[in-house]
């Protein structure tokens, strides 16, 4: 674009990406992970190519320390770190679980100094050349935070860096630890640091403000080599820099490299979603469920042409499908394609008549699935369309320990019916519905969500990635209550594996 190239930027050829999802991501409220899920988002971290692994905190809890330890000594393709007050006792610590880094923080703003250390400026100074110089001892590659950077007096701010760098610090960080900086300030303290000291220099940002992002970003334009990041952007309060639109921002707008392999972004998204049990809103840059997904008539009309005209970016780059939505405000352009899709003539007089009957139903407040739309069609149309799958009885039976449930699908002009059982209805219903697709199409399960709110028509819905031979579909379902809406996912998803099955088959 070539409006950047007005602008004055210092950017590094290159960052590295600081990852603090299993640490400062874990303590978002409500937010817990055993110890073996803290290891297996390690491992996936490490495969989406982040450069430090912040892995936590080890004077939390013994759980902690053991998954910190087995973290560590896993051989991962990255740097494991852990955090560390400015005292003996935590860098003793922290050399017990034998990581590569550590990051070693002592807060410098007056507030925190005042209400909370009470200690003065010089002895917060002294004490952070000790904790760097005791950290160096041990080996370490040291990596000191001044807390709350943002608010602390900047004159002092720098003296302090000035000092830990001289004690061994290898690099430092810019905590703006309540998202009070904005980004035209935090460039300029950036830059200011960048000017006094030799070592590199990583931002840390909290979003109270939704700021995280611009002001990583802009710590960048002025020369920062780390940034701080959490997968889905969780944390404390209102979370910090998201990882994905750092990574994604850098890469594709300001052309600056990262270690991220953006393809498997929204798979590692969707592990940080279902272990920390915090949901990603649908409207999410990169990973939400919105983001690549088109309603309007007249997007939908330019996707179908060309897909840059609506997107900056395929969402294949991040392991992501696009998808057409159909509501209210879809144009006739989309749904030729639908149904042209499933086998239909496109007859404009009848596509018409169908996305009239669309509205009616996205008017009076439904949400239309491609089932809607296909039982829309037929009806239309006064055929049947062999390439339907959908859900034909779905039958729930709640005992004393669980759920039971039967169902029966019409796929690939048979009813097939399947059992199952669980202890929600949702489990049960799931497991009888793959059941009865595998007598079709041999499937497994890679991922489920649903989504349930407590009102609205049609308001349960649901999403599943089925795979089959290396292919995988997702299936998106809606129904009045949750299961119903996993069943038609998982009959979708099912549907459109066994037709990629035939297509290649006839090829």
């Amino acid at each position: 674009m070539a409006w950047r190239r007005s602008l004055e930027y210092s950017l590094p050829s290159r960052v590295e990406i600081f990852d603090t999802t299993l640490r400062d991501g874990e303590q978002t409220a409500g937010a817990a992970l055993r110890p073996e899920d803290k290891v297996r988002l390690a491992e996936a971290l490490a495969d989406l190519g982040v450069d430090v692994i912040e892995a936590g905190f080890p004077p939390v809890s013994s759980g902690e320390t053991s998954a910190i330890k087995q973290i560590a000594e896993m051989g991962l393709k990255t740097n494991v770190c852990v955090l560390s007050r400015c005292e003996k006792s935590d860098i003793d610590a922290a050399a017990k679980v034998s990581p590569q880094w550590i990051h070693v923080f002592i807060a410098t703003s007056d507030i925190h100094l005042e209400h909370k250390l009470k200690l003065t400026r010089e002895q917060v100074l002294e004490k952070a050349v000790e904790a760097v110089d005791y950290a160096k001892s041990y080996g370490f590659t040291v990596h000191f935070s001044a807390e709350d950077a943002t608010r602390t007096e900047p004159a002092y701010l720098l003296k302090v860096f000035e000092a830990v760098e001289e004690a061994g610090a290898d690099s430092l960080d810019i905590p703006d630890t309540v998202g009070t900086i904005i980004p035209p300030v935090m460039k300029q303290l950036v830059s200011t640091v960048k000017k006094k000291v030799k070592i590199p220099v990583a931002v840390h940002c909290h979003d109270d403000f939704g700021l995280a992002v611009a002001n990583s970003l802009a710590g960048v334009e002025a020369g920062a080599e780390i940034v701080h990041a959490t997968v889905n952007g969780i944390g404390e309060r209102a979370g910090n820099a998201s990882l994905e639109e750092v990574a994604a921002a850098l890469k594709f707008l300001y052309g600056v490299e990262t270690n991220i392999r953006f393809e498997k972004i929204y798979k590692v998204s969707r592990l940080v979603e279902k272990l920390m049990g915090i949901v990603v809103p649908k409207n999410k840059a990169i990973v939400g469920d919105n983001a690549f997904a088109h309603e309007s008539g007249i997007h939908v009309h330019g996707i179908l042409g060309n897909p840059t005209t609506y997107e900056p970016v395929m969402p294949e780059v991040f392991g992501r499908r696009r998808r057409i939505v159909f509501g209210k405000h879809s144009g006739i352009h989309g749904l030729e394609a639908f149904l042209k899709e499933y086998g239909f003539t496109v007859e404009r007089d009848k596509a018409s008549a169908v996305l009239k009957r669309v509205k009616e139903i996205a008017d009076s407040g439904g949400k239309v699935s491609e089932e809607v739309i296909l039982s829309l069609a037929e009806d239309v149309y006064g055929r049947k369309t062999q390439k339907r799958s959908y859900v034909k009885n779905l039958f729930m039976i709640m005992e004393n320990n669980g759920f039971k449930a039967q169902c029966d699908l019409m796929m690939a002009g048979e009813i097939v019916a399947g059992e199952g059982s669980g202890s929600s209805a949702v489990e049960a219903a799931f497991s009888a519905a793959l059941q009865a697709v595998n007598k079709i199409v041999d499937v497994k399960m890679v991922d489920l969500k649903v989504h349930a709110p407590h009102f609205g028509y049609h308001s349960a819905e649901a999403e599943v990635v089925l795979s089959a031979n290396g292919v995988e579909a997702v299936g998106r379902g809606i129904g009045h209550d949750p299961a119903v809406a996993v069943v038609a996912a998982v009959t979708s998803a099912a549907h459109q594996l066994l037709y990629s099955q035939e297509r290649l088959e006839a090829e």
